[in-house]
């Protein structure tokens, strides 16, 4: 399998069938549109309920402990603090979240593909 892009479409070739990778920049200005819009406007709709590991710490009694980890963290409890309104705050939250995900995804992505050649 050859993991090499060929031209300027980015095709290669995996296993004797051609593939494609996309290099329309629309459809990645779209997606990343559509990524930053969901997790901006979607965030504060997300449910309130304790998630697994929050369960797990409830559950054996160590719960008393995330105040330590929370003075270090950038956004506890997934929002942005000093803003008035909790929907903005969490949904700010989100936003920030999903540009720093896809910058260290891009970063990456580049890495690699700067290794490949």
């Amino acid at each position: 399998m050859s993991g090499r892009r060929g031209g300027p479409g980015g095709a290669g070739e995996a296993g004797g069938r051609a593939y494609r990778l996309t290099g329309s920049r629309r459809k990645w200005a779209a997606l990343a549109v559509l990524t930053l819009a969901a997790a901006g406007l979607l965030s504060p709709w997300a449910s309130g309920h304790p998630d697994g590991l929050e369960r797990v710490a409830e559950d054996l009694g160590f719960i008393e402990r995330e105040a330590s980890v929370h003075s270090l963290s950038p956004m506890p409890d997934y929002e942005v603090a000093g803003i008035p309104w909790e929907a903005v705050r969490v949904g700010l939250a989100g936003l920030i979240g999903a540009v720093v995900l896809g910058a260290l995804l891009w970063a990456a992505l580049r890495a690699l593909a700067h290794r490949s050649r």
